[in-house]
């Protein structure tokens, strides 16, 4: 399956050309295997030990969502799948998983109780908490994931980047989490080679979707719900930025950007595609670091830190606002 240029794409992305798409379909396939075999072990176990296997399945049902989307893309010509249809999946399959992780959680709170730790919020809130805020961790994820999904190797990069701050922290507990971990990180490391601008292979949404269901997964699993907000800065920019710029042109019919989402304005400023996925990893990787803060020393050191990354990400923004391309 090959794609084409984007009509509402940079406008020298045509010289591309035809780049195969859908990759993502081996990360999603890899992740389904993994939780299949991994699933005969963990069944007889706690809850607990179930974790790797229910985010691996989870992410993997996103994938082949996103590979649908990208052969209607390809084989049809059209958009690819309608929101009304994408989202209601989306939806399910994240309540599904919150749910498989509720049993989780509980045992949490029964060892919480003996050991005198609290649990991280908002895993030990009410039902009508602990729902909408772990779908809006799941829904966002996704969602940052593919509007990220814009530049060669500039997804791929930056989802390493937030595997590798997750698989840091979780080495410490021999923790189930690290299945789903090592095997996206050992995936996207190996699609980078063929992603590197300039790509000869895209992920297309069935590798952004899985990306960011591993992602969500990984963070909602370990209860790190408000630490992901940091470790993947990038995304969340990427995100503001598309809102930012419709509201803007909707009220004031002026555009914030040069285009949205955001690595296409520095694109259009002037900068090169390694420039921008360079750049945004670096700055993903001080949301990571961050983040890492606020988990090991305390609150106060985690806003500290994030906000580095998100003040060069708002200086660059204002310096470079002049077209070029």
């Amino acid at each position: 399956m090959a794609q084409r240029f984007r009509d509402d794409g940079p406008e020298h992305h045509r010289l591309k050309g035809r780049v195969p798409t859908g990759a993502g379909i081996v990360l999603a396939g890899l992740l389904l295997i993994a939780g299949c075999i991994a699933a005969p072990f963990a069944e007889e176990g706690a809850p607990s030990l179930r974790l790797g296997v229910w985010v691996c399945w989870a992410a993997g049902l996103m994938g082949l969502l996103g590979w649908i989307d990208d052969r209607r893309k390809v084989v049809r010509g059209t958009a690819g799948l309608r929101a009304r249809f994408k989202f209601p999946v989306m939806i399910a399959v994240g309540l599904g998983l919150l749910y498989f992780l509720s049993a989780y959680f509980q045992d949490w709170a029964a060892a919480s109780a003996l050991t005198a730790h609290s649990l991280p919020w908002p895993v030990f809130a009410s039902p009508w908490v602990y729902y909408p805020v772990g779908l809006f961790v799941w829904l966002g994820a996704l969602n940052g994931a593919n509007f990220t999904d814009g530049l060669d190797g500039l997804l791929s990069l930056t989802t390493l980047v937030i595997i590798a701050g997750a698989f840091f922290a979780l080495l410490d507990h021999e923790d189930p989490l690290a299945l789903p971990a090592a095997v996206g990180f050992g995936v996207l490391a190996a699609f980078l080679v063929f992603n590197w601008p300039p790509a000869l292979l895209y992920l297309g949404d069935s590798g952004a979707l899985a990306a960011g269901g591993l992602v969500a997964g990984l963070f909602l699993g370990r209860g790190w719900w408000l630490f992901l907000g940091l470790a993947a800065c990038v995304w969340v920019a990427e995100v503001v930025s598309v809102m930012a710029q419709v509201v803007s042109f909707r009220l004031t019919g002026r555009r914030v950007l040069l285009m949205s989402p955001l690595h296409h304005h520095f694109e259009l400023a002037g900068w090169s595609e390694k420039t921008v996925v360079l750049t945004f990893a670096g700055l993903q990787l001080l949301g990571c670091v961050a983040a890492l803060a606020w988990l090991r020393i305390g609150v106060e050191a985690g806003i500290a830190a994030g906000a580095v990354p998100i003040l060069l990400l708002a200086v660059l923004t204002a310096l470079y606002r002049r077209r070029v391309r």
